[in-house]
């Protein structure tokens, strides 16, 4: 089984892992405890529009704060509060990197992955795929974020753990042996997330409890799918 990572674009043809760990990964997996269903947009109009005619909750936000008319910002502790049947999520990077993979080849089966559902999702993951399992970092407008690749790592080590109890032989691309590496110690793990960049913005904003959240590693056994522009809980 090839295991690779690639930032923003994805190139494989089989099942693809998008991982936004700061935070909408995180909150993803967390909404399916109470929402039947999340809705992903890069649109505003959109996700208010869905809210009037449909009564969704919406979440979101733009540089980190809470968008005016929207229920919540993008984070994984608030989303604990609300239930329902569909939560819309504003998303910086990650639905247009769901949409990109569609667009490409409306075969390739996505999961939503990070470091809360590392060992549910690496499991699924070895279960549906075929020959080849990327992992794609959102990043932040295209560009890398270390804990994006430290979730991508976290990750690798549960595949690699599955992978050697029962006899499966991976081949990782060097950038996910580079991922692995620096995700094996899981202290490090935790510290290269907190010292991101994208966790100083976060505290600023007086965010801190999300951050300790999203490093939570293998809290939940959900493993959200994309599939008809909606993410819902994979049985």
């Amino acid at each position: 089984m090839k295991v690779h990572v690639n930032l923003f674009n994805s190139e494989t043809n089989d099942l693809a892992i998008v991982i936004d760990l700061l935070r909408a990964s995180t909150t993803i997996t967390m909404a399916l405890n109470t929402f039947n269903k999340v809705i992903p947009t890069n649109s505003i109009e959109k996700a208010l529009e869905l809210k009037e005619h449909e009564g969704a909750v919406l979440a979101g936000e733009i540089k980190r704060l809470k968008i005016e008319g929207f229920d919540l910002s993008n984070s994984p502790k608030e989303i604990q509060e609300f239930s329902g049947e569909t939560l819309v999520l504003k998303t910086t990077n990650g639905t247009k990197v769901l949409e990109n993979i569609k667009n490409r080849n409306e075969d390739v089966k996505i999961l939503v992955g990070t470091a809360i559902n590392a060992r549910a999702v690496a499991k699924k993951a070895l279960e549906l795929a075929n020959n080849d399992i990327e992992l794609v970092m959102a990043g932040r407008r295209e560009k890398f974020t270390i804990e994006d690749m430290v979730g991508a790592g976290l990750i690798i080590n549960e595949l690699k753990n599955i992978a050697d109890s029962e006899n499966i032989t991976l081949d990782l691309s060097e950038l996910a042996q580079v991922s692995y590496l620096i995700s094996k110690d899981i202290n490090q793990a935790g510290q290269l997330i907190e010292s991101s960049h994208s966790a100083d913005k976060l505290r600023a904003l007086g965010c801190s409890e999300d951050i300790k959240f999203c490093k939570l590693l293998n809290y939940s056994d959900i493993v959200p799918v994309y599939t008809d522009k909606h993410i819902i809980k994979l049985e």
